[in-house]
């Protein structure tokens, strides 16, 4: 899965500096997804979007004891907190993997996931100063 790695490391996309277009859209698919087959195998743990705040790369993705998020919207798990997804609070700890979540995650490897997202980046036509380039004196 495209970016995987980096969705799981504070340093990843270049510490924040190098997110892709994509990045937002396909931790919503990976999150939604991967959740999803983790149910079906009966894992007690889920996955959700982490907007990671102040410095450092703001794209994570996250682990939650299922019974945490029983009754939370599948959606909200996916956003992240800055898009009006699910709060995690302050007194949240991370639990292990279980190896359900673990089927889930090598099975989403293979489904080739990226097909779901398009995302198209655009120039703008309205200018933006009246400046005008001007010789530099000789």
């Amino acid at each position: 899965m495209k970016y995987w790695d980096d969705f799981h490391d504070k340093h990843g996309f270049g510490s924040g500096d190098d997110v892709p277009p994509d990045a937002w859209a396909l931790r919503h698919v990976y999150v939604f997804e991967i959740n999803r087959l983790a149910a079906k195998l009966g894992s007690a743990v889920r996955l959700f979007a982490y907007d990671r705040p102040g410095m450092h790369n703001p794209y994570l993705i996250s682990r939650v004891k299922a019974k945490t998020v029983k009754g939370v919207p599948e959606k909200a798990l996916c956003k992240g907190l800055y898009r009006g997804g699910w709060d995690p609070g302050l007194n949240w700890e991370e639990p292990e993997t279980d190896e359900a979540l673990e089927a889930a995650i090598a099975a989403a490897m293979t489904m080739e996931l990226e097909d779901l997202v398009r995302v198209e980046v655009t120039i703008s036509s309205r200018p933006r100063s009246r400046a005008t380039a001007r010789r530099p004196a000789a």
